[in-house]
């Protein structure tokens, strides 16, 4: 008993030292953050990630010791790496460093001041030039401030005179930005024409990167109609005008990045990087792809939700992060649009917000505005984050090899991230380690630099074994020619054909398939069908459906292979052959058809054995073939279909006697039959639902009632 005791002591003394180590392990970055953080597969479906970055910490006006911040509307950064907020409700800028601890606070018209002052009414906008002049974006007053780091008015810039801007328009500016050179840029509320452009001195240059109009499907209908109406009807129709910019941004080497939303017709391209010409070099991997900017889904309970975007941000390392105001969140993506992470919400939780209106980067680190909230949000990247943009930055600077060491270390925290599979896969391709990089690309489901990696190792597995490889190919072009030369030696003749050969039932589908005019006549005067041969055919199409579904070579194959669904390939195979055979029948029988059930059925089965016999040929084509030589098997999908239709059309011709012309006709209405077949059927279970749906609720009211 008493040695039972010192056991349990002793067990419970393990389990409590285990689990204090196991909390003291525990730190603070290893702690879930407070919101979802997920990305998107290569599917295009929201899958869960690693959360690449950490809220670390929040402050408002009182944290800061000036008072609430009220209704705060925009960001922007120094070169000394400070924040300015511009505190749109008190008609303030407010400046702190990147720890958020405060620098500086500029009143509306303090020190000394020029004409009238620097007197806002509605700051929208805010931004600080190389020599630290601060430029104030006022919606209301129809100008641009600029000022000194005192708030000492310098110029006012109010709507420019020009030929190319109407008088009715108003200026009205809400975000403004300046590069290196000191052209400034700003955007206006109400104007379509792109942001305005001024020099050092205030000068207008003109506009810069208008957007385009949204083509679809209304407007070319709209254009259509126009042709065929009065002018008092035009008048009266829809304009269509280019979408305005929500906000903008500029990296280090002057490139605008601007972003939009496109409405109840959202399109790709929202986020936008601009070169000189106003033209969008912003891509999605290669040229002309752009990418589809925040949420992709956007059903959510039922409603129809769409991601909003606000802001947008370049960090030092080229890193874009947009701001989706209507969900709270923060996607960021690579230079070439590739998305790398989502954090952020829409709750009441640190790190989440409840109106998010801007974004700045600082130092790796993401701080991000909540007007209504009144607080600056600092984010900070995890380990997983950091070991993911150090990847990145050595693998877009060359250095491959150097890069596998944080690719591997983002992998440990993230296994299933197919940016990090591809990264590590790119990797080895350099390195010229094929086999590795084609074992990632395929962990990743990136099926085109799987084929790229593939075609380099059959090339040197080839150059390996050439030797083998060349006297195999000789030997079988041997072959032939040594059987003949046998033949000719023992005077051996060719054995003469026998045209009155009886061909048995263990023949005659293969008969058929090599004389598919004269078979299909004989197999009708004969009556030599079998109906277990016919069921064997089907079954093996059954099974050689889903090895092709499962086995086809990772270059060619398009399938979820985790989401094979059985029923489907058997209503693809079985379902497809029995409602031909219905609707052929029940057709062929109103037009006087000699064909029994039990006929259409093992005709139909005979015509499908030589599609059934290429499948695994094709199979095997898909594994050795990289997508380069996609016609090669691109032609034997062409022969087995080809092939396919003419033994169809010849069985139905034999088995129902008909003429070509009768036999066309018939599967025509075959087809349109299978049609009609399946809207009843479909129309059946829709019904069938709603009914179902009805009666659940029925029952669920009667159990609420009682």
């Amino acid at each position: 008993m008493k040695n039972r005791m010192i056991k349990n002591i002793t067990a419970c003394l393990f389990v409590a030292v285990a689990f204090i180590a196991n909390v003291n392990a525990i730190s603070p970055k290893e702690a879930p953050v407070p919101y979802l953080s997920y990305s998107y597969g290569t599917w295009g479906d929201a899958v869960p990630a690693t959360p690449a970055y950490e809220p670390n910490g929040v402050v408002n006006g009182f944290d800061l010791g000036i008072g609430a911040l009220k209704s705060p509307s925009d960001l922007c950064k120094d070169l000394n790496g400070n924040i300015a907020i511009l505190d749109a409700g008190n008609k303030r800028v407010v400046i702190v460093n990147s720890e958020m601890k405060l620098v500086n606070t500029i009143e509306a018209g303090s020190g000394k001041s020029f004409e009238s002052g620097v007197e806002l009414k509605d700051p929208q906008g805010i931004c600080f030039d190389k020599h630290g002049r601060l430029y104030i974006a006022d919606k209301v007053a129809h100008a641009v401030f600029v000022c000194n780091s005192d708030g000492t008015l310098i110029r006012k810039i109010i709507k420019p005179i020009s030929e190319i801007i109407d008088e009715k328009t108003e200026f009205q500016p809400i975000k403004c930005l300046i590069d290196s050179n000191n052209i400034l840029y700003v955007l206006s509320f109400g104007s379509y024409e792109g942001a305005y452009t001024f020099d050092e001195n205030g000068d207008f240059l003109g506009f810069f990167g208008s957007n385009k109009v949204n083509v679809n499907s209304q407007l070319l209908s709209d254009r259509f109609w126009r042709h065929f109406t009065t002018k008092a009807q035009r008048e009266r129709m829809y304009r269509y005008v280019p979408i305005e910019y929500e906000n903008f941004a500029i990296d280090s080497k002057n490139f605008i990045y601007t972003v939009s939303n496109f409405g109840e017709q959202e399109t790709k391209g929202q986020v936008r990087k601009l070169n000189p010409l106003s033209q969008n070099i912003l891509y999605y991997g290669k040229k002309p792809n752009t990418q589809f900017f925040g949420d992709i889904d956007t059903t959510w309970s039922n409603v129809v939700e769409r991601s909003s975007l606000v802001a947008v941000d370049v960090d030092e390392d080229g890193f874009i992060n947009v701001l989706d105001f209507g969900r709270g969140r923060i996607f960021q993506y690579d230079k070439d649009s590739y998305l790398l992470t989502i954090f952020g919400g829409n709750t009441n939780q640190v790190g989440s917000f409840t109106s998010p209106c801007d974004l700045v980067s600082v130092k790796g680190n993401i701080f991000v505005l909540d007007s209504v909230k009144g607080s600056l949000t600092k984010f900070q990247a995890t380990d997983y984050g950091k070991s993911l943009h150090e990847a990145l930055i050595l693998h877009d600077e060359g250095y491959y090899e150097e890069a596998l060491v944080p690719w591997f270390n983002a992998l440990k925290a993230d296994s299933t991230n197919w940016m990090v599979l591809k990264g590590i896969g790119l990797s080895y391709e350099r390195a010229k380690d094929y086999k590795s990089a084609m074992h990632y690309f395929k962990l990743g489901e990136n099926n085109k630099l799987y084929s790229e990696a593939f075609h380099e190792y059959r090339t040197e597995v080839l150059r390996k074994n050439f030797g083998w490889v060349m006297a195999i190919i000789i030997a079988l072009l041997l072959i032939p020619l040594i059987k003949f030369i046998y033949r000719k030696a023992r005077h051996i003749q060719p054995k003469p054909v026998d045209h009155a050969e009886y061909i048995s039932k263990n023949r005659f589908p293969f008969y058929i398939m090599a004389h598919p005019f004269k078979g299909w006549e004989e197999l009708k005067h004969e009556k030599n069908g079998s109906l277990l041969y016919a069921n064997i055919i089907l079954v093996v199409w059954f099974i050689m459906q889903i090895l092709e579904y499962q086995y086809t070579g990772f270059s060619f194959n398009g399938n979820r292979l985790d989401e094979m669904n059985i029923f489907v390939i058997l209503g693809s195979t079985f379902g497809i052959f029995l409602l031909w055979c219905v609707c052929n029948w029940g057709v062929c029988t109103l037009f006087d058809g000699k064909g029994t059930f039990k006929e259409v059925w093992i005709f139909s089965a005979y015509a499908l054995l030589f599609y059934v016999i290429l499948i695994p040929i094709i199979i095997l084509l898909s594994n050795v073939l990289y997508q380069g030589e996609a016609f090669f098997l691109g032609l034997v999908q062409v022969v087995q279909k080809l092939y396919l239709i003419l033994q169809m059309v010849l069985a139905v011709k034999a088995v129902h006697q008909y003429t070509m012309k009768k036999t066309v006709g018939s599967i025509l209405l075959t087809l349109l039959g299978i049609v009609l077949v399946v809207l009843v059927i479909l129309l059946f279970v829709s019904l069938f639902t709603q009914m179902w749906s009805f009666l659940e609720t029925v029952f669920q009211e009667i159990l609420m009632r009682f």
